[in-house]
C-alpha cells in the first residue's frame, strides 16, 4: 500500500513537471514569443552597441502597442483632424512613447551576440499594459487631491495646474472614460467642467495705470488669491506675468493706449513640469485643451490718468487692509502685539524717503538711510529688472532679532525684458532697521500666507523670537538665490553639509562622477528620482556657472512644515520642508526643499543638509527623532 502510494506521487511530481516545462521555456523562448502576438508585445533591435540597440528594439515594441491601442485613446484631440487615422495613430504612437520613457520598467530583455554588432530582444506580456495604465490612473487621483488642497489656501495657480495636469494624464491611458473617481464621476468630462468653473471664479479688475506700467487686482470668490500666473500682449508680443496676494502688474510697450486690457490665466505649467520626466512628457504630447474662461477683459478705467503711490500712505501700518489669512478652524491669523513694535513712527520718514526715491528711479537720494551692508543688497535688488511699487502698500513693523525691527507689507513688480518672452514677477520686500534706525537689510518676502502660517500660526512652546528667526532665514535664503549673492550662500552651509540635488529620470544604472555620487531611488514606487550628493565646494562651483548662465532667477515658496527637533536639548536645530517654485531665464521646475538648519547662533545659521523631491512627503520619513534617513 505504501510502495503504491509512493509511486503515485513520484508519477504525479513528474508528470507536474513535464507539464510545466514548455510554460517555463516560454518565459525566454523568443520563437514562442513572437507566434504568439495576442500575448506579448516584442522589438528587435541591432546595432554597434548594446545601448542603440536596445532603443531600436524598445521603439518597435512601441510602435506595436501604439497601433495596438489605437482606437482605444479617443481623447488626445479635441478635433478631427484633416488627415485622419493617419495623424491620430502618430499621435497616439507618441503618447505610448510616455510610457516608454517614464514607466515602462516591467519589460524583459534578451541579449544575442556581442559588440561591435550586438541584437537585444524587448518583450511584455500584453496583460502588462493595464497595470502601466491604472498607475497613471492613480498618479492622476493624486494630483486632484493636492488641487483641491492648493484652492482652499487660494494658491490659484497650482490648483489649475494640477486639476491640468491630472486631466492631462487622464487623455492618455488606454480608456479614458472608464476612468471615473470615488463619486463615479468620469474624470475625462469632469475635471474640463472644474478648471472652467475655477477659471470662471477668478476675477481680474484694473487698479491703477503709471505710465507704461498697468497694475490688475487678482480675486477669486472675491477674496484676494495667494499666486496666480498669466499672459498678456503688451502692444508688441507676449509676454508672462503673476500676481501675489491679490496683486500683479503689467507693462505696455510706450505711448500705447487702448480700452481694455487682454489677460489670458495660465493652466497648463508646462514649464513646470521639467523635475518630472513623465509629465513633461505627456503635455509635451496630449493636445492643450482650450477653455475660454481663461481669457479676462479687464476695462482699461482712468488708464489715462497718471496716479502714484502715496508716500504718505506707504509709510503708515494699515493692518486693517491687510489680506488676512485664516487657519482650517476659521480662526484669523495675525501677528499679536508682542509680535509688533508700537513706536512705528519713527521709521515712517526713513521708508518715505526710500519708496519716493523708489518711485522717481532716484536710487541714490535714499543712500543715508542705509548701512554700507544694507545699501549693497538694496542696489542689488532694485537693479533686479525693472523695479517699481506695485499697490498702496500695507506695512506691519515686526520686533527682529538682537534689537533690530522689520517692515513687512511693500509689494514690488520685477520686470525681465530681453530676446525672450518678457517676464515679470511680484515680490513682497521686508526691510531690516538697526538700533540706530539705519536700513541694515533688505529681503524678498515669502508672502501673506507663508508669513502668517510662520509668524502666527498656533505652536506651543515656540516664542516670538523663534518664529521671527525662521522668517528672516528663509527670506534671507530666498534673496541670496534671487540676487545670487553667493557668498551669503556660501556662508550659511556648514562646511560638513549633506547638499542633495534630485530630479526625475527615466531608470537606468547608477554611476560615479567626479565632484559628485550619482544613484537611483524610487519614489513612492512609481517614478525615478536622480539625487546627486555634493559637498560644499562643488555644489557653490556649480551655482557660480548656474548664476553666470541666468539672466535672472526668481524663487517663490509655498506651503511649509516646520519641526523644532527636541532631541538636541541644548541646539535650537529646525527641520523645514517649504514647497519651491523655481523660475529662470533657462529652467524652471517644482518640488520640495528639505532644510535642516542649526541655529543656535541666531546670527549665524548653518545648513546642516539641503534635499530636493518633486513630491511633499511626510516630515517623518525624512526624520525622525531627529535622525535623517
Amino acid at each position: 500500500m505504501t510502495s503504491h502510494y509512493c509511486f503515485n506521487t513520484r508519477f504525479i511530481v513528474i508528470l507536474c513537471s513535464l507539464l510545466l516545462l514548455p510554460s517555463m521555456a516560454k518565459a525566454d523562448n523568443w520563437d514562442y514569443i513572437i507566434a504568439h502576438p495576442e500575448l506579448y508585445y516584442f522589438g528587435t533591435g541591432t546595432a554597434e552597441t548594446e545601448a542603440e540597440a536596445d532603443k531600436t528594439a524598445m521603439a518597435e515594441m512601441v510602435g506595436q502597442i501604439a497601433t495596438y491601442v489605437s482606437s482605444d485613446f479617443t481623447q488626445i484631440d479635441d478635433a478631427t483632424t484633416t488627415n485622419g487615422n493617419l495623424e491620430h495613430k502618430s499621435k497616439v504612437l507618441m503618447c505610448v512613447k510616455t510610457y516608454s520613457q517614464a514607466t515602462l520598467t516591467n519589460t524583459q530583455k534578451m541579449v544575442v551576440g556581442k559588440e561591435p554588432k550586438i541584437t537585444v530582444r524587448r518583450y511584455m506580456k500584453v496583460s502588462e499594459l493595464s497595470r502601466i495604465f491604472d498607475n497613471r490612473i492613480a498618479k492622476a487621483k493624486s494630483m486632484l487631491a493636492i488641487a483641491e488642497s492648493c484652492l482652499e489656501k487660494s494658491k490659484i495657480d497650482m490648483a489649475l495646474q494640477y486639476f491640468y495636469w491630472a486631466y492631462s494624464l487622464v487623455r492618455s491611458v488606454q480608456f479614458p472614460n472608464e476612468v471615473t473617481d470615488g463619486q463615479g464621476r468620469i474624470l475625462a468630462d469632469w475635471i474640463p467642467v472644474r478648471i472652467n468653473e475655477i477659471l470662471d471664479d477668478i476675477s481680474v479688475s484694473f487698479d491703477k495705470k503709471d505710465g507704461d506700467f498697468v497694475d490688475l487686482l487678482f480675486s477669486y470668490q472675491g477674496k484676494p488669491v495667494s499666486s496666480i500666473e498669466f499672459n498678456y500682449s503688451d502692444g508688441r508680443s507676449e509676454c508672462f506675468g503673476s500676481a501675489k496676494d491679490g496683486r500683479g502688474m503689467i507693462e505696455m510697450i510706450p505711448d500705447y493706449t487702448t480700452d481694455v486690457y487682454h489677460i489670458d490665466i495660465e493652466y497648463e505649467y508646462k514649464g513646470q513640469a521639467r523635475g518630472d520626466a513623465e509629465m513633461e512628457s505627456v503635455l509635451n504630447v496630449i493636445t492643450k485643451r482650450a477653455f475660454s474662461k481663461s481669457q479676462k477683459t479687464v476695462a482699461a478705467n482712468g488708464s489715462a490718468k497718471k496716479t502714484e503711490t502715496s508716500v504718505a500712505a506707504a509709510a503708515k501700518s494699515d493692518e486693517e487692509a491687510k489680506p488676512l489669512v485664516a487657519d482650517k478652524t476659521g480662526i484669523t491669523l495675525k501677528p499679536t502685539e508682542t509680535q509688533t513694535v508700537s513706536d512705528a513712527e519713527k521709521y515712517a520718514g526713513i521708508l518715505s524717503k526710500v519708496i519716493e526715491s523708489i518711485q522717481r528711479r532716484h536710487y541714490s537720494e535714499a543712500d543715508t538711510c542705509f548701512t554700507t551692508d544694507g545699501l549693497e543688497i538694496y542696489n542689488k535688488l532694485v537693479k533686479y529688472g525693472t523695479a517699481r511699487i506695485v499697490g498702496t502698500p500695507r506695512l506691519t513693523y515686526f520686533k527682529g532679532l538682537d534689537g533690530t525691527t522689520v517692515c513687512r507689507g511693500l509689494q514690488m513688480s520685477f520686470t525681465f525684458d530681453s530676446n525672450r518672452k518678457k517676464k515679470t514677477f511680484v515680490e513682497d520686500i521686508a526691510f531690516t532697521f538697526n538700533k540706530d534706525n539705519k536700513i541694515c537689510n533688505v529681503a524678498f518676502g515669502l508672502g501673506q500666507t507663508a508669513e502668517n502660517d510662520i509668524l502666527c500660526r498656533y505652536a506651543p512652546g515656540w516664542k516670538d523670537e523663534t518664529r521671527e528667526m525662521l522668517m528672516e532665514f528663509l527670506e534671507n535664503y530666498k534673496t541670496a538665490y534671487c540676487l545670487k549673492r553667493l557668498d551669503f550662500i556660501e556662508a550659511i552651509f556648514a562646511e560638513d553639509a549633506r547638499i542633495i540635488i534630485g530630479n526625475v529620470i527615466k531608470p537606468r544604472t547608477a554611476t560615479f562622477r567626479k565632484g559628485a555620487y550619482e544613484s537611483t531611488i524610487t519614489d513612492a514606487g512609481n517614478e525615478i528620482i536622480r539625487y546627486n550628493q555634493y559637498d560644499k565646494k562643488s555644489y557653490i562651483e556649480n551655482l557660480r556657472r548656474c548664476f553666470a548662465r541666468s539672466e535672472f532667477i526668481n524663487i517663490r515658496f509655498t506651503n511649509n512644515e516646520i519641526q523644532w527637533l527636541e532631541k538636541f536639548d541644548k541646539e535650537e536645530i529646525f527641520a523645514i520642508q517649504i514647497g519651491q517654485e523655481y523660475t529662470s531665464s533657462r529652467y524652471s521646475d517644482m518640488g520640495y526643499l528639505f532644510l535642516m538648519v542649526d541655529m543656535t547662533n541666531h546670527s549665524e545659521p548653518s545648513i546642516k543638509i539641503r534635499t530636493w523631491q518633486p513630491h511633499e512627503v511626510p516630515m517623518d520619513k525624512l526624520y525622525n527623532a531627529g535622525d535623517f534617513f
